[in-house]
């Protein structure tokens, strides 16, 4: 009976710490094909017609500046380098999984302690963001004393139940990434115990819908509820209101 390896990984031990290698790995492969595709674009980049690469970048960086700059405001601009990189990070990682390597390369965002590091990124760089927009009594009462206009005793249980809703956000930019990774991995360990007739077709199939549909929404998604998380630490009252009486 055929067995599959569910999170195994290629271990080393550094200072008597274990190090996931292969996740090691993966991601600096992920990171160098990332910061060459910056200075190959750096390389070709032109003020005149631009080619396919390169208005592939301006129309993700034009996209994504844009939506920063009406869903935060153009304080926050410098954010879209961050939100670029990131689409891109998580887009590559997820397509080393495709790539038939015999499991030297797998994707590092199957590994949680990959998807909780950059998770850890984003929610320091949203409080961080908040406290220098807001100051830190303005921090306090976006993130923890809000909806605004009640009572001080509700705030007693409401203030507990937002620190909940901020301790989430991390955890489910965790799960949310590392849990459909996963299981995309998974999926491609369980075709490849299928017969040979049976597999082929299906692993090109299953391959084709994952490169184009779900590493590429997960990797948008991850984007996205960055831009989300920093709006909602550093929306003015007036906007809060606004955004509260639409609803």
């Amino acid at each position: 009976m055929t067995s599959i390896a569910v999170g195994s990984h290629w271990v080393g031990h550094i200072f008597g710490q274990t190090i996931y290698l292969d996740t090691l790995i993966s991601s600096g492969v992920a990171f160098m094909i990332v910061l060459g595709m910056g200075l190959y674009l750096r390389s070709r980049i032109t003020s005149g017609v631009p080619g396919r690469f390169q208005t592939m970048i301006e129309f993700t960086w034009t996209t994504v500046d844009d939506y920063i700059t009406r869903m935060v405001g153009p304080f926050a601009r410098w954010v879209v380098p961050l939100v670029v990189v990131l689409f891109f990070y998580i887009l590559v990682s997820n397509w080393l999984e495709l790539i038939p390597t015999g499991a030297r390369l797998t994707s590092p965002t199957s590994d949680v302690n990959d998807t909780a590091a950059l998770a850890v990124i984003v929610i320091v760089l949203v409080h961080v963001t908040s406290i220098r927009r807001k100051g830190f009594r303005g921090y306090l009462k976006i993130n923890y004393l809000h909806p605004e206009g009640l009572p001080w005793w509700a705030y007693i249980g409401l203030a507990p139940i937002n620190l909940i809703a901020q301790i989430s956000y991390p955890i489910s930019l965790t799960l949310r990434l590392f849990g459909n990774m996963f299981a995309a991995a998974l999926m491609l360990e369980i075709i490849a115990i299928l017969p040979i007739y049976i597999g082929f077709a299906f692993n090109g199939i299953w391959k084709l819908f994952e490169g184009l549909f779900v590493d590429v929404i997960q990797a948008f998604i991850f984007a996205l509820l960055t831009v989300i998380y920093l709006s909602m630490a550093t929306m003015s009252e007036d906007h809060q209101s606004a955004e509260t009486a639409s609803s």
